[in-house]
């Protein structure tokens, strides 16, 4: 794996109740890890690195659900579970054809492309991850979310699935290389295992946009003035600066 070299120490300051976690992808054997001693879901890893306060590395043969599936880490799916019959089973779909269409949109890695995952907190991460992941508030979620679009005008996106929404969590963003995020208490697998709670922001962010978003976040205000003066004195506030703004662009 290659060092850590990104300076990711600002994602700290953010206090998040739960640290950041780094994700790496590799074909060969990690070196100086301790392999997983459970089986658990992938949803679960998260919470496990979470917890544990170490890195860790799993195989397919620690993750006990579809995880492996979206890893590319299974020869196939089952028949039973492309035909969408296994949706309709656990109450997830009405009918396989709705299902079924999971399995044309949903993200997944190659097949044998990875056969080794990596997860650390943010502050063991003696490697370059992959990806960052971070289970925030709303409000740290702006801050983190403005990091991206401060300096380059992106879009918030939120892109997930009702039914393997760790796919949209370990694989969209590293194949797309986009920032996704969406809501804990929405994928089924999570909740029925009781993973999280509900409310939390999980944010993924792919190394392509840590640099970016890790320099945006020393540079910016992180509460902006508008945040801190209450709804009346806001109003008076942006009116003020529309008014200024108009009366220069009438004497430019």
């Amino acid at each position: 794996m290659k060092p850590l070299q990104t300076d990711l120490s600002i994602f700290g300051k953010l206090n998040l109740d739960k640290p950041p976690v780094g994700v790496k992808y590799l074909f060969r054997k990690p070196e100086g890890i301790e392999p997983l001693d459970k089986s658990l879901a992938l949803c679960e890893m998260l919470v496990e690195a979470q917890q544990r306060g170490a890195p860790f590395y799993f195989t397919k043969e620690n993750e006990n659900c579809f995880g492996k599936a979206t890893l590319g880490m299974m020869a196939e799916s089952p028949a039973f579970a492309e035909s969408g019959e296994l949706g309709v089973k656990l109450e997830i779909f009405q009918d396989a054809r709705a299902n079924k269409r999971l399995f044309q949109v949903n993200p997944g890695l190659p097949k044998g492309t990875v056969n080794y995952v990596v997860f650390s907190p943010l502050d063991k991460i003696t490697f370059e991850p992959d990806l960052l992941i971070l289970m925030t508030n709303a409000r740290q979620a702006e801050i983190v979310l403005r990091a991206m679009t401060y300096s380059t005008g992106e879009m918030y996106e939120s892109k997930t699935s009702t039914a393997l929404s760790c796919a949209w969590l370990y694989v969209y963003p590293y194949l797309s290389g986009k920032v996704n995020y969406y809501i804990t208490g929405l994928g089924f697998g999570s909740i029925g295992r009781e993973v999280f709670e509900p409310g939390w922001v999980l944010i993924s962010i792919p190394y392509n946009w840590m640099p970016t978003i890790a320099q945006n976040l020393k540079e910016m205000k992180w509460e902006l003035t508008a945040y801190t003066l209450g709804r009346e004195k806001f109003n008076q506030w942006e009116k003020g600066i529309l008014q200024e703004l108009a009366q220069e662009a009438q004497n430019p």
